[in-house]
């Protein structure tokens, strides 16, 4: 156990370091920024305007980072999405019971409809049609 906390000691203080070293590298960056601005504004100037790149810059970097962190909330919808799929589905085993317990109930009659029934949408390109663009708005 006591090695364990000597390394995370360890681990804690090099991302102090890093950090403190980031931090450092971004001083340098902007001062390089306010000295490149230097050159076409007068020195107030450049330093409110390499200001507000960093603001903007943090700004994008925090937006960022709020779209990262909302990413879990986004499968809520999904969620949603795949409940009415499933009430969808229970509908459809429902009425499929019912479809089925109607055909066992007239064999024959049911046998002749579904020989009609093909044997239009086979002859009828319209009736294909038709069907296969009611099928292709239903998913």
């Amino acid at each position: 156990m006591r090695r364990f906390f000597g390394r995370l000691a360890i681990s804690i203080a090099l991302i102090v370091v890093a950090l403190v070293a980031l931090l450092i590298a971004v001083g340098y960056f902007v001062f390089a920024l306010y000295l490149w601005l230097v050159e076409y504004l007068i020195p107030p100037a450049a330093a409110v305007v390499a200001g507000l790149i960093v603001l903007v810059l943090a700004l994008v970097l925090a937006l960022i980072a709020r779209g990262i962190l909302r990413g879990s909330r986004r499968r809520d919808p999904d969620h949603a999405v795949t409940k009415a799929a499933e009430a969808a589905a229970e509908l459809g085993s429902l009425f499929g019971d019912k479809v089925q317990g109607f055909a066992n109930m007239g064999r024959g009659t049911s046998l002749l409809t579904a020989l009609a029934a093909g044997f239009a949408v086979g002859v009828s390109p319209k009736l294909r049609g038709l069907l296969w663009r009611i099928i292709k708005k239903m998913t």
